[in-house]
């Protein structure tokens, strides 16, 4: 399963969270946008997350710098379950939204952050993969944000806008 951050595009995979199936069908009609540009999807998104389990959630926000869907920095994740009784409408996201792989200058951003975050004491934190997404091995997953909070604080200059995407590494099971 891939896990993703703070995006709301990047919530179906969040810090330490949930992730997106792979593509929307070609049959999937593209959301309208309206209120403000915000495609409606990403309303609906945004009030499936409140309606099962999270009534704070914020609708999401369009970055006028970036032009991409966003939801408010410090907005707390939703949790697996959620995402999951969410992902209808996650599969519904416009593929051109999801899975843009990440661009050289980005890649490098993660990569001095993966050393940072290996050089602060996570020696098993691995570098990013294509689309940016850091593939976590069970033991960092398991320690949780917490236990890392130190390293994060101690790396964060390196930190995309967008925050960080990590995702079960391919084959691990979990």
């Amino acid at each position: 399963m891939i896990r993703r951050t703070t995006a709301l595009l990047a919530l179906a995979a969040a810090l330490v969270g949930c992730g997106p199936a792979a593509g929307a069908p070609a049959s999937t009609p593209t959301p309208s946008a309206t209120a403000g540009g915000i495609p409606a999807v990403y309303r609906e998104l945004a009030q499936c997350i409140r309606t099962h389990g999270v009534p704070n959630f914020p609708d999401p926000v369009l970055n006028s710098r970036t032009g991409k869907v966003d939801i408010p920095p410090g907005t707390a994740k939703p949790s697996e379950s959620v995402m999951r009784a969410c992902q209808s409408i996650v599969d519904r996201i416009p593929a051109s939204d999801k899975g843009r792989p990440a661009t050289p200058a980005e890649l490098d951003r993660l990569r001095r952050l993966a050393r940072c975050m290996r050089d602060n004491g996570l020696r098993d934190w691995p570098d990013p993969d294509a689309q940016g997404d850091f593939p976590m091995p069970k033991r960092l997953r398991d320690l949780g944000k917490r236990a890392m909070r130190s390293q994060l604080e101690a790396c964060r200059q390196y930190f995309p806008e967008k925050g960080i995407s990590v995702k079960d590494p391919a084959g691990s099971g979990g």
